[in-house]
Order: structure tokens, then sequence, then C-alpha cells
């Protein structure tokens, strides 16, 4: 008898571990699928350069170079080491160094020595760790409810989330810090399940709990929101549960000091970087906002409620009609009201009668406050964060456990409730949604890995095909240059003539980084084409297709011998055609 339920026990556990491995393979295909469709973008050549441990300073300004020259830190080479890439990271960027240094580790074993860096490894480091939020889901789902439905479903929606594929297909840090934040959510769960309890907090969850946020620090600083939307649900539960003994009052009060000041320590390592980041740093001023006129203030709701939308669905919303635009959102809302009705009321059904409902309150303060916290820095601080999509990454693990405890109440029979019948309904209603959800992640991922949601933010792309279309002479791109963002988005073009399609067919082809210092009492008379561009275009000893990028206006180069063709507008990018002649 005891063989044979050991064999069952065996047998079971060997098919759900078998349903996790098919959402991990789930995961890793979606995420892999055109992972290479999409063209390199600005901060995705920060991941690449930094993360070798090179630097944009090395490429000259006000002078023409060639592509080689232009694409030099982006060759792999033995001199540069982790502690550069560490160094470039702290020295000349506005991100903490931990994915950059383990992208220099990455590379190297997919990339040939003093050769150009592998795009298709650099974003598959960001795919490895997108797939394995896949178990840490299941894991927190576990943890948290001891729900096998509610771990498997976290598990799934994570497998075919749209915003996570978004994530993942990018060459940034955005995934490795997700799954800081998905351990972290747990730790806190537990941590206030236990304090309601009268248990106290293992050494382990405190050591853990402190280590994974100082690794989410050290990840991305806007975890910081995390930790801010955590101290609100903690504060939250604390007062809620004031009934207890004043002496576990006090005795959990202490344990979860400890973790606070630990975690504190964490954040105030990097307070140094954080207050020169905000000191007029270049990098950052296009999240300052102009204002909430009008109607603009209604943006960053709407952009807060599309990203959570879009982390379990989207359909094709870019790169299509119109119709079919309008179509999609009228959809996406449509499904959304439908399942946020239903996952309310199996949330209402969990703080009524599960003893777990203390971890579902917690999840619901969590995402209050960490929607507050994004909506605060965006209207309090006036910086532009809301509306940027990828920045909603702090608070996205929380969104899908919530989803998943509320679609799983009823997949269980309550015996509470009245009534068989009613009973199987909602069993099967609730079945239903999870399929139906599932399949719309999966539409959507498709969606986001067909380029026809989530594009990049730059298209340099389009701009490359327009200058092997209407150039005849060689080609000199010059950009308004003011930091390394500019030299990404001229080396995004670079690369894309790299490209077979490109490789022979566009004339010779020089660069400039027409380099200008903006501050606010030269604004007026910055992105212009400076005196030094308008020698070297003079001093050209053939005729040239000359594209400006990313200048104000339109420039008046007449004098100099060159004659405005046509502009070109695109994702980042503004390209102005002129052809100069000797």
């Amino acid at each position: 008898m005891n063989d044979v339920r050991r064999n069952l026990v065996q047998r079971t556990a060997t098919g759900l571990l078998s349903i996790l491995i098919g959402w991990v393979v789930v995961a890793g295909a979606l995420r892999l699928h055109n992972l290479m469709l999409k063209p390199l973008w600005t901060d995705e050549f920060s991941t690449l350069v930094f993360g070798l441990g090179n630097s944009f300073s090395s490429i000259p300004l006000d002078q023409v170079i060639d592509e080689a020259t232009l694409l030099s830190p982006t060759r792999l080479t033995a001199e540069t080491s982790v502690g550069d890439a560490a160094y470039r990271m702290l020295s000349e960027s506005n991100h903490p160094p931990l994915y950059f240094m383990l992208t220099h580790l990455w590379v190297t074993w997919f990339s040939p020595a003093d050769g150009y860096v592998s795009i298709w490894a650099a974003r598959a480091l960001s795919v490895m760790f997108g797939v394995l939020a896949v178990p840490a889901m299941y894991w927190a789902g576990w943890t948290t409810f001891r729900s096998r439905a509610i771990a498997y479903l976290s598990a799934a929606l994570m497998a075919v989330s749209p915003f996570g594929v978004y994530l993942a297909q990018d060459a940034r840090h955005y995934t490795l810090t997700v799954l800081w934040a998905i351990v972290s959510i747990t730790f806190l769960c537990e941590a206030v399940q236990r304090y309601v309890m009268r248990k106290p907090l293992p050494l382990r969850v405190m050591l853990g709990w402190v280590g994974v946020n100082a690794l989410g620090m050290a990840s991305h600083y806007f975890f910081v929101m995390t930790l801010a939307a955590e101290a609100i649900a903690l504060s939250v539960m604390i007062i809620r549960d004031n009934h207890l003994s004043k002496r576990w009052y006090f005795t959990g009060i202490r344990q979860l000091c400890v973790v606070s000041l630990g975690t504190t320590s964490s954040i105030l390592v990097w307070a140094p970087f954080l207050f020169a980041i905000r000191q007029g740093d270049a990098l950052t001023s296009w999240l300052d906002a102009d204002g909430w006129e009008n109607w603009a203030w209604v943006n960053p709701l709407l952009h807060t409620l599309g990203s959570i939308i879009s982390m379990v669905m989207l359909f094709p919303v870019q790169n299509v009609d119109d119709t079919i635009i309008g179509v999609s959102a009228i959809g996406m809302v449509g499904f959304a009201v439908i399942i946020s009705w239903y996952v309310c009321r199996g949330i209402a059904e969990w703080k009524l009668a599960n003893p777990h409902r203390t971890a579902v309150i917690t999840l619901l303060a969590f995402l209050i406050g960490a929607i507050a916290t994004m909506l605060l820095v965006t209207y309090g601080l006036g910086l532009e964060l809301a509306q940027v999509f990828r920045y909603h990454f702090f608070y996205f693990p929380g969104v899908l456990l919530l989803i998943a405890v509320g679609l799983s109440a009823e997949t269980t029979p309550n015996k509470q409730q009245s009534g068989q019948k009613h009973r199987d309904k909602d069993f099967r209603t609730y079945r239903r949604l999870m399929i139906v959800l599932i399949m719309l992640g999966l539409v959507g991922s498709l969606t986001v890995t067909s380029d026809l949601g989530y594009r990049k933010l730059h298209r340099p792309d389009r701009i490359v095909k327009e200058i092997n279309k209407r150039s005849e002479n060689p080609v000199l791109i010059a950009i308004s240059h003011q930091t390394h963002g500019q030299t990404g988005r001229l080396m995004a073009l670079a690369w894309e003539m790299r490209s077979p399609r490109y490789r022979d067919a566009i004339p010779q082809a020089s660069f400039l980084l027409d380099h200008q210092q903006c501050t606010i009492e030269t604004q007026d008379d910055c992105h212009r084409p400076t005196q030094n561009l308008r020698s070297l275009v003079r001093t050209q000893t053939q005729p040239t297709d000359l594209w400006l990028i990313n200048y104000e206006g339109q420039a008046n180069l007449r004098r100099d011998g060159c004659d405005y063709q046509r502009t070109e507008r695109t994702d980042g990018y503004k390209a102005q055609h002129y052809t100069c002649h000797l």
C-alpha cells in the first residue's frame, strides 16, 4: 500500500514538474521568437558599450569619422574586465552596474575576440532572466498561498505576458530587476503573514529579504519604488493589526526594523550617484515634464492603465491601420473590464473566506502603493515616468500574482458556499477565464514579437532605408550631439548599414558627432549646425549627400553649397537631407 501511494506521489510530482517545464519552454520560445527582428536603439548601445568595459568618449567629436571608428566601442577586447564595466557605468552613465557586469561575463562567451559584440547574445541575457521569472512566479505563488492553482497560473501568466516579452527582448536590465522584485514581494507577504500570526521571522527570510533588496538596487535605481510600495503595504498592515499584544508587537516590529535598516543601507550606498543624476544631468533631462496644461494631466493615468492591461494582453496597435488600432483598443478595454470584474470578485472571496487573506490584502496594498508612488513622482516631481511603459516594471509581478489569486479563487469549490450547482458553475467559469487569459497573452506576445506592438523607441532602420533610397553621392551623416545618447543614435544608423541589404548598396558613408554644450542660456542656439560642421561641409572634395539628424528647424546651408531636399521623421529621428556640391 505504501509503495502504491509512493508511486502515485512520484507520478503526480513528475506531472506537475512537467507542466512547469512546459511553461518555461513556452516562455523561452516566445522571447526568442524574432529576437533580432527589431533594430538596436540608443539604450541597447549603452548596454553593449559599458557592458564591454568600453567608453563612448573614445569616439572623436567634431570630425568626420568612418564606420569602424564610430562602432569601435562595440568591439570585444582582452584589455577590459568586469571592473571596467562597473567603472564605466558609475562614471559615465546613470545606472547601477550589476547587470552590465553580468553582460560583460555573458557576451565574452559568445563574441569573437577583437570582433564586434554579438547582439543576439546581449539580448539573450535579458531573455534568460525573463524565462527564469516563470519558475520564480511559481515559487512566489506557492510560497505565499500554498496553492498550486495560483502557482501555476502565476507562472503561466508570466510566460505569456506581452509586457514580459517586451522587456525580455531588450538588451537592458529590466528582466533582472523583475526577478528581484518577485522575490522581494514574496518575502514581504511572508513577513506580514508571520507578523499577523505572531510568528517570528526566520533569519533566512530577514537576510534573504535584505540581500535581494540590495541586489535590486544594484540592478536599477527605480527598484527603490518597489521598496517604497512595500513600505506602504507594511505600514498599512501594521496599523490594521494593532490589536496584537504589546509584547509581540514590539518583537515583530524589532525584526521588521532590522530588515528596514538593512534595506535602507543598501539604498544609501547609491545616494551619491542618485544626487549626481538629478543635478542637471543631460541624460535624464528628457524626463522633465513640460507641465500639465489642458488635458495633458490625464496622460500619466492612461499610460498607467495601458501598462497594466499590456501585462496580460495586447492586440496589434502599431504598424497597422487606424481601424485595426481602434478595434484593438476597444477589444482590450472590453476584455480588461470583464476580467477585472471576475478578478475583483475572486479577490473578495479570498478576503472573506481564505486563511491566506492577509497576503491578499498585502498584495493589494502593495499595488495601490506602487501606483501611488509612480503617480506621486510623475505629478509631484514633474518627471514623465508614468508615460514610459517600461518603467512600470517595478510592480509588474504583483499584478500577475494578484490576477492569479483572483482567478484561482473559484477553481476549488468552497464548502462555505451554498448550492453544489452554483459552485460547479463558478468553477467552470473561472477555468474558462484562465484559458481565455492565457490565449490573450499568447496573442499579445506574438503581437510584440511581430513588431505590431511595443516597437523599439527609435527606428534607425527607417532612416537608413531612406538614405539608401535617396542618396546617389557619398553620404555624410551628422547628428546634433550632447551626450552618449546621441552617439548611440548615430551608432544605430551605422550598425543598420552593416546589414547585408545595405552593405554594398549605400554609397561610401562617413559620420560626424557635431558636439554642442546645451545650457538654459544657449538653448535657443542649440541643435543647429555649428560653424565647425559648416566648415567641414565646405571642404568636402566631392559631391555629398548630407543627412542632418535631430537638428531643430531647417538649416540654411545654401551658402555652404548645400541644397535642401526633404525631411524624414520616425521614432527617435528627424533626418534632413541636403545635396552638397563643390
